[in-house]
């Protein structure tokens, strides 16, 4: 039973410190010119940032927090004051969930660009 339990054990931490690398990629929301670019390790998120090449413009997120299945970030767009949270959770692998909250309420799915 406790070589069960380590092993269990071992397995959660393993999935959770390998989720983040899952994040990695080019996300696009269909209804949105942004294309969402998040960097990521295995351990942990490192960098967020939506380009939009029809207004030319580059906005970065700034993490606040990472758990493991999910990580929360703040966009600040000083440009025209626009300020939402974001806290993003893989459906799958290709999917991408994006909770918003602040000037923006709602919850939009993003797919992985290939």
């Amino acid at each position: 039973m406790k070589k069960l339990f380590i092993t269990l054990l071992l397995l959660f931490s393993f999935s959770i410190l390998t989720a983040q690398e899952d994040f990695n990629g080019l996300w696009v929301d269909k209804d949105s010119s942004y294309l969402t670019t998040i960097i990521a390790t295995e351990y942990k998120v490192l960098n967020v940032f939506n380009t939009s090449f029809e207004e030319h413009s580059i906005v970065t997120e700034d993490i606040v927090s990472d758990n493991g299945d999910k990580f929360t970030t703040e966009l600040n767009n000083k440009l025209n004051g626009y300020s939402v949270k974001i806290e993003y959770s893989l459906k799958n692998k290709n999917t991408l969930i994006a909770k918003y909250s602040k000037d923006l309420e709602g919850e939009y799915i993003l797919t992985r660009l290939r």
